[in-house]
């Protein structure tokens, strides 16, 4: 992927990872990337005082979580960590209450084929907001954050209460301080970037805030941008014809989503998919499809 990038003006280096990680490989060239698979093959311990580099230490003490011992103030555990040897992929839960299922922050990060690092899952639910079932269809089955089902009663209940498209609570507000945990993290092991694809029109907006920009997809949000304004193809979809396409809302990034969610983009011939995004480590893209953006 770096070669839509121009991230570096020298070709990349080509490396040779060993078996495992050790003091001497480690010494013979600071800026060589370390992949995710070669931490997870050291011993637990080590895993968890590396990976916990990745959780910030505000957003745990909010919830009262130790950041070093990841237990609450009654001493039990409030943080997961699933980092299996042979994997490149790392999951950290962290939960407030006595149940693990409802947690406040989860991420989930992997190498990717080339020699990268994506963020396959970032969750940052404030546990003391109302939840929503819209992970949930009415029969009970998954929704997978409405890409594959929706439950339309408790998205609009959702919708009316302020929250986005996927969200079953409201958010922390906490991204800020993740990416810069993140960007940290990844400059440690020796990354110059990292990839997400947002779920949302939301997300894209927010990750643009956070300083990203698109490997795919920028087009795609232009156009959104210009359809949406007075006389274009999805603002005339805005036609009252379900509680997602209400006339005004295309002048907020969070109306916007709720008609994507419902389908809008069809009024265009396109769809929601296949957008991939990139932040580079220490730097600000400022990428911005929405000027002037209300949430």
């Amino acid at each position: 992927m770096f070669k839509y990038l121009r991230l570096k003006s020298q070709p990349d280096k080509v490396v040779t990872y060993p078996g495992s990680l050790g003091i001497d490989w480690l010494s013979r060239d600071s800026q060589l990337p370390i992949t995710l698979k070669h931490i997870n093959a050291l011993p637990e311990k080590i895993k968890r005082r590396i990976y916990r580099n990745l959780l910030p230490p505000d957003i745990l003490s909010r919830f009262g979580v130790h950041p070093i011992t990841w237990n609450g103030s009654d001493r039990e555990a409030r943080v997961r960590l699933r980092a299996e040897a042979g994997e490149g992929v790392v999951h950290l839960w962290a939960w407030a209450s006595n149940d693990p299922n409802d947690e406040f922050f989860r991420l989930e990060i992997a190498d990717n084929a080339y020699d990268g690092i994506d963020i396959h899952m970032l969750l940052l639910n404030d546990p003391n907001s109302p939840r929503f079932r819209t992970d949930y269809d009415e029969d009970g089955n998954p929704t997978l954050f409405g890409t594959a089902r929706r439950n339309l009663a408790e998205e609009e209940r959702a919708m009316e209460a302020g929250l986005a498209p996927a969200q079953i609570r409201g958010s922390l507000g906490g991204s800020k301080s993740v990416f810069k945990q993140v960007d940290a993290f990844l400059a440690t092991l020796g990354h110059q970037a990292y990839f997400l694809e947002p779920l949302t029109y939301a997300s894209a907006w927010v990750f643009e805030r956070r300083g990203f920009a698109y490997v795919r997809g920028h087009k795609l949000m232009d156009d959104i941008h210009s359809e949406f304004q007075p006389g274009g193809r999805l603002n005339r979809a805005l036609d009252d014809s379900t509680p997602f396409r209400q006339a005004e809302q295309w002048r907020s990034v969070r109306g916007r989503a709720w008609a994507i969610q419902d389908g809008i983009l069809d009024a265009i011939g396109a769809r929601w998919d296949h957008l991939r995004m990139v932040k580079q480590v220490g730097r600000y893209a400022g990428v911005e499809t929405f000027p002037g953006a209300t949430y």
